[in-house]
């Protein structure tokens, strides 16, 4: 399973059947949708360490995914899952992956990215305008960011001066927060307002954009520590640390 560099961006027809997918993903698993889906995939590509799609593809297909306190939560979604079957399987994979190639390359060569976020409605069916429009339409896209956040740690784990203020400019976005974040979203909401969508749009991508760009650099470094380091010979102790020689155990296939 593969995502292609060059894959083109999801149509707009494409999205729908997306949404349509993961809609029919068979309970009891809880899928994301296709908004939550574009900001769980935006926080996996901005963590500090490349990860295998067998790891997120889960959380996508059922929110509660490794959750202990959630019976069933280990179930992964298969072609054999029952009350689903091999086509939809194989064309949901396709679209997530292609979604997913599309996103890390714009994060990492152009800097920008559209997020998947939807104009929402009032209570008459007539669409929201300004800053009355930003929570319900970001809100979504916010809880997947940071429900990728919640599977994978690095990120929230680095020790960088501009990470916390760079989450809480994405966090703002989650409905009803408490303590200090409710705290840090009012600070925002004083000192820097956002006027409508089209802001609201630039002040997110810009956020995301710098958080992929700081935890690039973080494994850029770590790449570049790990290349730099000894070589092993084939008589010297294993690096994993198992108290055999290289050659006995990780080298025995060098």
């Amino acid at each position: 399973m593969s995502a292609s560099a060059h894959s083109a961006p999801l149509t707009d027809p494409e999205i729908t059947e997306l949404d349509d997918l993961l809609a029919a993903i068979p309970e009891p698993l809880e899928p994301l949708d296709a908004v939550m889906l574009d900001g769980y995939l935006c926080g996996v590509i901005a963590q500090p360490e490349l990860i295998d799609p067998a790891r997120w593809l889960p959380p996508v297909f059922d929110w509660n995914f490794g959750d202990p306190d959630q019976p069933d939560a280990g179930v992964e979604l298969t072609p054999d899952t029952a009350g689903w079957h091999a086509a939809k399987h194989e064309r949901l994979l396709a679209l997530v992956m292609r979604h997913y190639a599309v996103l890390e390359r714009q994060l990492r060569e152009d800097a920008w990215f559209d997020p998947l976020v939807m104009q929402p409605d009032d209570e008459q069916g007539h669409p929201l305008e300004g800053a009355a429009a930003i929570g319900p339409a970001f809100a979504p896209w916010a809880i997947g960011f940071e429900h990728a956040l919640n599977q994978f740690d690095a990120l929230e784990s680095l020790k960088h001066a501009d990470l916390p203020d760079l989450l809480a400019c994405v966090r703002r976005h989650l409905p009803e927060q408490t303590g200090d974040d409710a705290a840090f979203k009012k600070a925002l909401d004083d000192e820097h307002p956002l006027r409508g969508m089209d802001e609201a749009i630039e002040d997110l991508v810009s956020n995301v954009v710098a958080l992929a760009d700081l935890a690039r650099g973080e494994r850029l470094k770590v790449e570049t520590v790990r290349r730099a380091g000894p070589k092993v010979g084939r008589n010297d102790p294993c690096p994993c640390g198992s108290g055999r020689k290289f050659k006995q155990c990780h080298g025995r296939d060098a």
